[in-house]
C-alpha cells in the first residue's frame, strides 16, 4: 500500500500545481493586479474566485481535488512529514 501512497501523493501534487498554474493564467488574462494579487496576498484567489467563477471554477476545484488525491497518497504511505 506504501508504494501506491508514494504514487498517489506525487500524481496528486504534480495535478495540484498544475491547476493552480491555469488558475494564475485566467488571473493572468484577466489583470496584471489579479495575478500578482492571487500569487502573493492571502485569500485573494478566493475574491477573484467569487468575482470570475465561470473562468475559474474548473482550475480552482481540479486544484483542490489534487490536493484530496496527494493528502489520500500521504495517509496510504503513511509519510511521517515531522523529523
Amino acid at each position: 500500500m506504501a508504494i501506491i501512497g508514494y504514487i498517489l501523493l506525487v500524481v496528486g501534487l504534480i495535478a495540484s500545481f498544475y491547476w493552480q498554474l491555469r488558475f494564475l493564467v485566467v488571473a493572468y488574462n484577466q489583470s496584471l493586479w489579479w495575478f500578482f494579487g492571487c500569487l502573493f496576498v492571502p485569500l485573494v484567489d478566493l475574491v477573484f474566485l467569487c468575482l470570475h467563477f465561470k473562468a475559474t471554477a474548473k482550475p480552482y476545484g481540479l486544484s483542490l481535488l489534487g490536493l484530496l488525491v496527494a493528502f489520500a497518497g500521504d495517509w496510504l504511505a503513511r509519510v511521517a512529514w515531522s523529523s
